[in-house]
């Protein structure tokens, strides 16, 4: 699985510009996301978060199929209460990056995602437990399913939890019942982060009760460490991320 990643990216590149006519209904990304098949273990074990774009937009058809990645996600009840509000105003980003304790950086990205929950239903239907934990949860779910769509994609994001709330709500007219969850800037990645440490499952995982642990883990789940092995082989895909963003401006300016 030697350079799995930048392979994949690249030959989703070159399937679109070889297979693709000018006078398609089909565009680049829509081909693009298609054929998007990242193994999803390949996907979890290589996903990062990213604080450095390029400058190159995110088409729409890329930016709908992580939105939609959000939208499939599970919740307590089949209730949904995610919004998503999309931001690609360059004054309005800077004013978030302001509002997330100057976290500037995320002024670089092209597209915001800010991840809201809506109250009014969980707490009709599940009182103070939905408000203080499925709200939290149905939300957190959806926002893990569109980083991982964005990094099946070619692109990347990075979860933002730190923000003024109320600041916030000022910059993007969000009702009071609705509360902010998350700021997701979202683009194609332009830095290369390394593997961060994770712990072993002896170190998380016991056996019938909490605390109780048995020797030899991986020994008794027969070496279940993929995506530590995964994590070995592959290396970065941002140069196929940038290849692809102008490969794919190139082929809507022909148009």
């Amino acid at each position: 699985m030697i350079n799995q990643g930048k392979k994949y990216l690249k030959k989703q590149t070159t399937n679109l510009i070889m297979a693709e006519e000018p006078d398609q209904e089909k565009s680049v990304d829509t081909e693009f996301t298609a054929k998007s098949n990242m193994d999803i273990f390949e996907c979890l074990a290589t996903r990062r978060s990213i604080r450095k774009f390029t400058s190159s937009d995110i088409p729409m058809e890329m930016l709908g199929t992580i939105l939609d990645a959000g939208r499939f996600a599970p919740s307590s009840g089949n209730i949904q209460n995610w919004r998503f509000v999309i931001v690609k105003n360059r004054e309005t980003i800077a004013k978030i990056a302001e509002a997330s304790m100057q976290q500037l950086w995320i002024n670089q990205a092209p597209v915001v995602v800010v991840v809201c929950a809506e109250t009014e239903k969980i707490s009709q239907f599940y009182g103070v437990r939905g408000e203080r934990l499925y709200l939290i949860q149905n939300c957190a779910a959806a926002i893990e399913n569109m980083l991982l769509a964005a990094h099946a994609v070619g692109l990347a994001s990075c979860w933002v939890g730190a923000f003024d709330e109320n600041a916030l709500r000022r910059i993007l007219n969000i009702p009071e019942d609705i509360r902010p969850q998350a700021i997701l800037p979202i683009g194609f990645p332009d830095e290369i982060v390394p593997s961060p440490m994770h712990y072993t499952l002896e170190a998380v995982c016991f056996f019938e009760r909490y605390g109780s642990k048995i020797a030899n883990l991986e020994r008794v789940l027969q070496n279940p460490d993929v995506f530590g092995k995964i994590q070995g082989a592959v290396k970065t895909t941002i140069e196929a991320g940038k290849d692809i963003a102008e490969k794919a401006k190139g082929k809507i300016i022909k148009r």
